[in-house]
């Protein structure tokens, strides 16, 4: 067999010396020949005995001194103090008969006393009552003394015309009042301050007293704005006093004309009542 294996070889050597390995076959080679990588190998903890020694006698000895407290341990008995009882002393039928005579001795008194409170407090309420009707009859010191504050404040117009607004909180104005809102009327510098001077005592026209000062007033006046207001005013109390003063205005030729005409119609008027 083996004679006849060297004779094909030798017959066919030619064949075998061109014939050439797959190069997948080599490649196989080759890669079996490369040597293995060595896998890193994971790194653990160490841990020495001796610590693990020290360790293992802590926990024995912690566990011996929970065993010897426990069984130290002892229940401390708690003492119940029971509280002392006193003998209240029976009242009798004299006491019981002596607190109510009291009670009602105390009743009466605060009876007594309610109706002395009541009786106080309707008196002082009747009083209240009486001097607030007389206050308001009587004008207030502290709204005259806003009023001339006002009328004397020359610095401010308009705290003048303030002024004259405070008239209206007064029931009666004495002369005093009326004195000052016809300076006022009469001499302020201002136009606007003269009307509502003139507004203010229009408040009091009723007042004897108040309208002579206004037919006094006309013959000062030479601002067409407060002639024609006062001339009207005047003509609507029928003060046919001013009849006089209303002719001369009328005829007066330097008078401006929106001021003769109205004195004009205040004499129709005056002569149709």
């Amino acid at each position: 067999m083996e004679n006849e294996l060297e004779d094909f070889i030798q017959r066919n050597r030619e064949n075998f010396d061109r014939k050439t390995p797959d190069p997948a076959v080599l490649g196989r080679i080759m890669a079996q020949m490369q040597p293995k990588e060595e896998q890193p190998k994971e790194k653990g903890i160490l841990i020495p005995f001796s610590v693990i020694r020290w360790a293992a006698a802590a926990m024995i000895l912690l566990t011996l001194g929970i065993s010897y407290w426990v069984s130290k341990k002892q229940v401390v008995p708690i003492a119940v103090v029971k509280p002392k009882t006193t003998a209240h002393p029976k009242i009798t039928n004299q006491d019981d008969s002596l607190k109510q005579a009291e009670a009602t001795q105390m009743a009466n008194a605060v009876a007594t006393t309610h109706k002395r409170a009541d009786s106080v407090d309707r008196e002082l309420a009747i009083r209240k009552r009486a001097l607030a009707a007389k206050l308001q009859s009587q004008p207030s010191n502290s709204a005259k003394q806003v009023i001339f504050a006002g009328l004397n404040d020359m610095d401010s117009p308009a705290t003048r015309i303030n002024a004259t607004s405070e008239v209206y909180k007064l029931k009666n104005a004495g002369n005093d009042i009326v004195d000052a809102l016809v300076e006022t009327l009469n001499n302020d510098p201002s136009s606007n301050v003269r009307l509502a001077a003139l507004d203010g005592l229009t408040r009091f026209y009723t007042n004897g007293y108040v309208k002579k000062k206004l037919i006094a007033s006309l013959k000062k006046q030479n601002d067409p704005l407060v002639q024609i207001a006062l001339i009207n005013l005047l003509t609507q109390m029928r003060e046919s006093g001013i009849l006089t003063e209303l002719n001369k205005i009328a005829n007066d030729e330097h008078t401006d004309k929106a001021v003769r005409d109205c004195a004009y119609s205040g004499i129709i008027q005056l002569h149709s009542i």
